[in-house]
Formats: C-alpha cells, sequence, structure tokens
C-alpha cells in the first residue's frame, strides 16, 4: 500500500513539474513579448497606453483634430479600413483596399484569419469617429506559437492593429472612391442623380420600353474596384429581380444599349459580403461595382 501510494505520490508531483514548467513556459514568452514592445516603443518615442485589464496589449488613439464628438458606443455602427503588420518583420499580412471600406457593429467581433481579437473592439469604444488606433498585440493574443503559417506570420510574432475609423456615411465614401477610380483609369462617366456613374459606348435604338417587369437579355461583365472580381456572362431578368441599382438605371435604356456603369455599394450588394453556389465569398461588403452591360433582347 505503501508503496502504491509512493507511486502515486510521485505521479502527481511529476504533474504538477510539468504544469509549472509549461507556466513558465508561456510566461517567458509573454515577458519577451513585453520586452519587445517596451523597446519598441523607447526607440520609436511612442507613448502607448497598457490594456487597463492588464490583459498584455498596448494601444495609442489618434483623436481627429477639434473633435468633440462623442467615442464610439458597442451599439454603433463603424466604417474603417484595417491593417495588421507584424511588429518585427514589418510585414503587412492583411490591409483593406484602398477604394474600399470595411463597415460593422462596434461591440461586435473582429479579427484576422478566423482569429477573433477582443481588443479591438475594446480600443475602438475609446475612439472617436474619424480617429485612428494602433494596437500592439502580444503573440498570444495574436496567433500565438503556431503563428499562422498560410498567411505566412511566424510563430510568436507580436502583431500590430491599424483601424482608421471614418465619420463619413457609406454613401459620401462610395462617391469618394468612385471619383478615384474614374481618376485612377482616365475613365469619363456621367454622374446620375443615382449616385451611378454612366458611360455610354453604344446608345440603344430598340423601340421597346423597359419597365421592371420587362424581360431583359444582356451580357455583362462585372469587376470590383479591388480587382477581387472579374466575371463575364449572360443574363435573362427583370430588372426588378436584380440589384438596387439595375432597378434604377435599366430603364432609362432601351434594345442594343451597351454602356458601363459604376455603381456605388449601397445600391449594389450593400453591406454584406455574398457568396458564391459553393459557399466561398465572391463580392465583398462595401464594394463599389463597374459593370459593362450589352442590352441584346427585351420583352414586355
Amino acid at each position: 500500500m505503501i508503496k502504491k501510494l509512493s507511486l502515486y505520490t510521485i505521479a502527481f508531483l511529476a504533474t504538477i513539474v510539468i504544469f509549472s514548467s509549461c507556466k513558465k513556459d508561456d510566461q517567458t514568452v509573454q515577458q519577451i513579448d513585453a520586452t519587445k514592445l517596451t523597446a519598441y516603443f523607447a526607440k520609436n518615442n511612442i507613448k502607448a497606453t497598457p490594456d487597463s485589464a492588464n490583459t498584455g496589449y498596448y494601444y495609442v488613439l489618434n483623436q481627429p483634430v477639434g473633435s468633440t464628438a462623442a467615442t464610439y458606443k458597442g451599439s454603433d455602427s463603424v466604417r474603417y479600413s484595417i491593417n495588421l503588420t507584424g511588429l518585427s518583420t514589418g510585414t503587412v499580412y492583411t490591409t483593406t483596399p484602398s477604394l474600399r471600406n470595411e463597415g460593422q457593429r462596434v461591440g461586435s467581433t473582429f479579427g484576422f484569419y478566423g482569429k477573433a481579437i477582443p481588443a479591438i473592439s475594446s480600443v475602438l469604444q475609446k475612439l472617436q469617429p474619424g480617429g485612428s488606433t494602433q494596437i500592439y498585440l502580444p503573440s498570444n493574443l495574436a496567433f500565438g506559437k503556431n503563428g499562422f503559417p498560410t498567411a505566412g506570420i511566424p510563430s510568436n510574432e507580436v502583431m500590430v492593429v491599424t483601424v482608421t475609423t471614418y465619420k463619413e456615411s457609406q454613401k459620401a465614401l462610395d462617391e469618394a472612391h468612385i471619383k478615384s477610380y474614374l481618376t485612377a483609369n482616365s475613365i469619363v462617366a456621367v454622374r446620375a442623380d443615382s449616385g451611378i456613374y454612366v458611360q455610354t459606348i453604344t446608345a440603344g435604338t430598340g423601340p421597346e420600353v423597359i419597365d421592371q417587369y420587362s424581360l431583359v437579355n444582356f451580357t455583362y461583365t462585372l469587376k470590383t474596384f479591388d480587382n477581387s472580381i472579374n466575371e463575364s456572362s449572360t443574363l435573362i431578368s427583370s430588372p426588378k429581380s436584380l440589384i438596387p441599382g439595375f432597378k434604377i438605371i435599366m430603364p432609362k435604356f432601351s434594345k442594343g444599349t451597351k454602356v458601363r456603369m459604376f455603381i456605388p455599394s449601397w445600391l449594389g450588394y450593400g453591406n454584406a459580403a455574398t457568396s458564391s453556389a459553393n459557399g466561398a465569398p465572391s463580392i465583398p461588403a462595401n464594394s463599389c461595382l463597374d459593370y459593362t452591360i450589352e442590352i441584346t433582347a427585351v420583352t414586355n
């Protein structure tokens, strides 16, 4: 009995030693990260604020100059762009394209590659609309010892999250994105009252009047401003079954019309990403659309 007890005691003590060893290893990584961050702040003269809950992250707030607006609440919607960079490598692992913005509720889950980063929501609630922030995440609050090889993120990498928020409405942001896209690609297009920009390639000559219930045959090429989508196809549909921009603009055309249209996101697929048949994301949320269509037939 004494011999058995001794064996059980030895096994128990061994378990404690192993557990303590693992705990020390984790603490060592956190201490190393803390040292890296302290040295980085000193070298770059950064006045970062530690998380009040002492979870290990730091942040810098860049409030908009002269703003007296209240800070974001968890129930607010925020329009923003976001960037994820490695502290030691300077590698940018993901960033919002310049001609698109993200958008979601401040209190909802933010993150990258399926990894939730609660610090983003917490820090945003200290920020005024139109401001920006840098959040410095020790590796245990980012991708840990495993990193994220698919994106090239190494083991125990300290990460920097930069979030820039916009106080402008989605309509105003879309307008700016379309104008920048037209300028960058030397495209001349006329703005309709709806906010859709139209470049007429061929004027239609068909006598049929298109309404919401007309059956319209047309070919199209669709591109997003960030080039994540570039597809062409043929479609037979009524305007009432299409995106809002088509419902508005298609009745202005006739058979034979060929136009290129630049549609703001709020008249396209809005603030939710669409999905293809296999469930993979296709058109990102808040994407302005570059459509070229040619109407080949109209049936009333």
